[in-house]
């Protein structure tokens, strides 16, 4: 069963806020890099020479020119900086809508325990007594009134 949250702070300032801007960004670079490498790679296969370079994604950032050398300027802009930079934006946005919607807590729609609590037999029972005193000592389809 997991631990109920609080809103006591996790670290020594106060806040995690920092902390998974920190993971964040490193998710999202090594996203960046990861997408040119594949992108960069793609467009040689069907552009270029075709042969697909090692993977050495710091180089697909920033010296895309080594690794493709037979594309033009344009190409390895569009294939390996604005192609890649849309996919991870919208990677960072899908995580950071799922991430609040995580936070918010399930919303799910479905009944809870508390929200079922009137409609079970023994709410019934208190309910119609406390509606009109004289069932109290009759018996239902239900069973005996308590």
């Amino acid at each position: 069963m997991p631990s109920p949250r609080t809103n006591a702070p996790s670290t020594t300032t106060g806040s995690d806020a920092l902390l998974y801007l920190l993971f964040g960004a490193l998710g999202a670079a090594m996203a960046f890099s990861s997408l040119a490498w594949l992108t960069g790679n793609l467009t040689n296969t069907f552009v270029g020479s075709g042969t697909w370079a090692p993977f050495r994604a710091t180089d697909a950032l920033l010296h895309p020119e080594v690794l493709w050398p037979t594309l033009s300027t344009s190409v390895l802009m569009v294939s390996a900086r604005v192609v890649p930079g849309l996919f991870t934006v919208a990677l960072v946005v899908t995580a950071a809508v799922l991430w609040m919607r995580w936070r918010a807590g399930s919303q799910s729609g479905l009944a809870r325990k508390a929200g079922l609590a009137p409609l079970l037999d023994k709410e019934i029972v208190a309910k119609a007594k406390s509606l009109r005193p004289s069932l109290g000592g009759r018996e239902s389809k239900r069973g005996p009134a308590r």
